[in-house]
C-alpha cells in the first residue's frame, strides 16, 4: 500500500456549490414574495410593512447578484475561492431579509 488517495473528482465539489447557490436563490424568492404579499393578504399595507417587503425584495436582488458572479467562477476550469467580499455581501443579504420577515411577522 503506497498510502496516495484516489483521484477526487473535480467536478462534484464545484457542482455541489453551484446547486447550493441556486437553492438558497430560490429560497429568498419564495420569501421575498411571501414578503410582498403578507401585506395585502393581512389587510394592514402600511408603510412600514411596504418598506419590510422593499428590504426582503432589495435583498434577494443583491443576493442574486451575488449568487451569479460565485456561479460563474465556478465554471472555470479550476474554480477559485470564494472572496470574502462576497460571503460578507451574501451574509448581509441574509441578515436583511430576516429582519424584513421579522419585522413583518411583529407587525402582522
Amino acid at each position: 500500500m503506497t498510502g496516495t488517495a484516489p483521484p477526487r473528482d473535480p467536478a462534484a465539489q464545484p457542482e455541489r456549490t453551484d446547486l447550493a447557490w441556486r437553492r438558497t436563490a430560490l429560497a429568498f424568492a419564495a420569501v421575498a414574495l411571501f414578503a410582498w404579499r403578507a401585506p395585502t393578504v393581512s389587510g394592514g399595507a402600511t408603510a412600514v410593512s411596504l418598506t419590510a417587503a422593499a428590504l426582503c425584495a432589495a435583498a434577494w436582488v443583491v443576493f442574486l447578484l451575488a449568487a451569479r458572479g460565485r456561479l460563474r467562477l465556478l465554471r472555470a476550469r479550476q474554480p477559485a475561492a470564494v472572496a470574502g467580499g462576497r460571503v460578507l455581501v451574501a451574509a448581509g443579504a441574509v441578515l436583511a431579509t430576516a429582519a424584513g420577515g421579522l419585522l413583518l411577522v411583529l407587525l402582522g
